[in-house]
């Protein structure tokens, strides 16, 4: 079947991070094929993440971001993304950066850069889980069950995407039982990635934003599919501990501590292969039951 989504990974990738400089530290996105209803939040994070990068010195990369979102943006035109210089020293850089369409705000971060140096170690073990060689992918499993998937969040779930996400777990699309605030995934981007660990880490801030939220809706039982639920990411935060690559297999494993006054709060951590722990992520998101359906709104 002929995909009927306009969405294209391989130029996304490729545009995503094509700016165009207005004035030193101002820069302006372009807007790219897309049948989403709303900017995806991951491209937000990962889209300030590089306006900030571009201008620390080359020799930080990005060790943690927290991003708060403000207000959905339009997927036909462009964002304006203006970054503040608050430090600069011999091993750390700070950042601050507004985000901005038609002059209201999208979004809100800041970031710190240090310079790569040696220190001691330690963290969690990896999870022990199946790898990504015995797992079905995560589109073939939703053109499986395509029917199951109400039409408003088709545009989302059933594009083409940039990255190949494979669950550990079975994945329930329209099934509000009760489960563990639990999950892992197994991800890596559909193409190879060229480039500096810089890169990878704005590609890492893209995937993040995925299947964070919805697992902190299942010990509520209710399903990411209920017409009744408006969901919003509220705010997003990554930290970077150890270099990686996007185009190999990492695991997102993935739990929730809470879920009060109609928010749920995830958690993430991304291992290599190898067991190293590259990654930690947190997102609190709006989950909001209406009592009359929500329609062309995700």
């Amino acid at each position: 079947m002929t995909d009927p989504f306009p969405d294209d990974p391989d130029l996304e990738r490729a545009a995503m991070f094509e700016f165009d400089r207005t004035v030193p530290d101002r820069f302006r996105s372009r807007p790219l094929p897309s049948g989403l209803l709303r900017l995806y939040g991951g491209m937000i994070v990962a889209q300030a993440l590089a306006a900030m990068r571009m201008t620390v010195p080359e020799d930080k990369d990005a060790h943690a971001l927290h991003l708060f979102y403000q207000r959905a943006g339009l997927t036909d035109r462009p964002l304006d993304l203006a970054v503040e210089r608050d430090t600069d020293g011999r091993s750390f850089a700070q950042r601050r950066v507004a985000v901005t369409q038609d002059g209201l705000p999208i979004a809100y971060a800041m970031a710190s850069f240090q310079v790569a140096e040696p220190g001691a170690v330690q963290q969690v073990a990896m999870p022990a889980v199946a790898g990504p060689d015995r797992l079905e992918p995560l589109p073939a499993i939703l053109a499986r069950h395509r029917a199951d998937v109400p039409e408003r969040h088709r545009p989302f779930w059933c594009r083409r995407q940039q990255f190949e996400w494979r669950p550990v777990e079975d994945f329930a699309i329209a099934d509000g039982t009760p489960r563990p605030a639990r999950r892992h995934f197994w991800l890596r981007a559909n193409a190879a990635v060229d480039g500096p660990l810089h890169v990878h880490q704005r590609l890492l801030a893209y995937a993040s934003d995925t299947h964070i939220m919805q697992t902190g809706l299942r010990p509520l039982g209710i399903s990411w599919t209920d017409d009744h639920l408006q969901t919003s990411s509220l705010d997003h935060a990554i930290w970077f501990h150890n270099p990686f690559r996007v185009d190999d297999w990492l695991l997102y494993a993935l739990d929730s501590p809470v879920a009060s006054g109609a928010r749920v709060m995830g958690t993430g951590k991304v291992f290599r292969q190898d067991g190293t722990l590259v990654a930690t992520v947190a997102q609190q998101g709006l989950a909001r039951m209406l009592n009359a359906p929500r329609e062309g709104k995700i």
